[in-house]
């Protein structure tokens, strides 16, 4: 991850979205539930294990580690035992020792469980209170002016970002192979069986951080805001519209496709509230598979 803050970012539009945003002066940071990525978690995600898939992985878990030729690595209560049961030869079969463990994992797990829906609750009034506003480093993606520019007819803003902006701590997106989750099987085996300190509920902001790698070439970056009350409104509403100073916009482009009277209207916008921002029309390049982007005057 990039250590160095970017001081602009591009947000993808279509030309009715892009006349409310400038018109308005106010950029809506939507609740995850929004968003169209069926990998994207929200506060209707569950957790993809129960407390009875955590009692058969801590089992298996544990007989491995009983039965392993490498002594096991670890100071929990559980790891001392299974030192003292390989030192003892506790068991004399995989079968005997499942029974026994069976019985003592159920204990531990079902000590666990309060904690786990904890978690669960937690997440649930998180998600729905964040707000998250995405942008990207680049104007010049083809696929992002597919995606999110409503195919090549839709507009990209540039906006300042950083200290004394509107977007003042823009978080870069990572991404990797594994898809995120409220909180993994495997975390849970770690803090049940190895008495792990994780705090699950700190990590819940990265979940927003994780994307595909098929989606790297996006370069997107994320904010984040909590809305201070959670009201019972259908998911459609669950949006803020925060707003941004007028110096903020540096640059607004539009796409190969934008209809006249949408570029016209937004034109004459830019020359009544934006007379500093650079305005550009996107042109296909002729040899390349890229856009050349032509000042304009406002």
């Amino acid at each position: 991850m990039s250590l160095k803050q970017p001081t602009s970012l591009v947000k993808f539009t279509d030309a009715e979205a892009a006349l409310r945003i400038l018109g308005e002066g106010a950029m809506r940071w939507s609740a995850p539930c929004r968003f169209s990525d069926p990998f994207e978690l929200d506060h209707h995600s569950t957790l993809n294990f129960d407390t009875r898939s955590l009692l058969t992985s801590c089992v298996k878990s544990t007989l491995g580690l009983i039965f392993s030729r490498d002594d096991p690595k670890g100071n929990s209560p559980l790891i001392k035992a299974i030192r003292r049961w390989r030192t003892e030869d506790r068991f004399d079969s995989e079968e005997e020792a499942q029974e026994v463990l069976t019985e003592l994992l159920t204990s531990m797990v079902q000590h666990q469980e309060p904690e786990i829906l904890d978690v669960v609750r937690a997440w649930k009034d998180y998600s729905s209170r964040l707000r998250i506003l995405c942008l990207s480093e680049n104007h010049d993606n083809v696929s992002l002016w597919e995606r999110y520019g409503d195919a090549h007819r839709g507009v990209a803003i540039r906006f300042a970002c950083g200290d004394e902006t509107s977007m003042e701590n823009p978080q870069q997106v990572r991404y990797t192979d594994t898809k995120p989750e409220i909180t993994p099987l495997a975390e849970q085996m770690d803090i049940l069986m190895n008495q792990a300190r994780i705090d699950v509920l700190d990590s819940f902001e990265e979940k927003f951080l994780n994307k595909s790698k098929l989606d790297a070439k996006e370069k997107e970056w994320r904010l984040f805001k909590t809305a201070e009350s959670e009201e019972s409104v259908d998911d459609v509403a669950k949006f803020e519209d925060i707003p941004f100073g007028t110096s903020e916009v540096r640059a607004i482009y539009f796409g190969t496709q934008i209809e006249e009277r949408q570029k016209q209207e937004l034109l004459a916008l830019a020359k009544r509230k934006f007379q500093k921002a650079k305005i550009f029309q996107a042109e296909p390049m002729h040899n390349r598979f890229e856009f050349d982007f032509q000042r304009l005057e406002s």
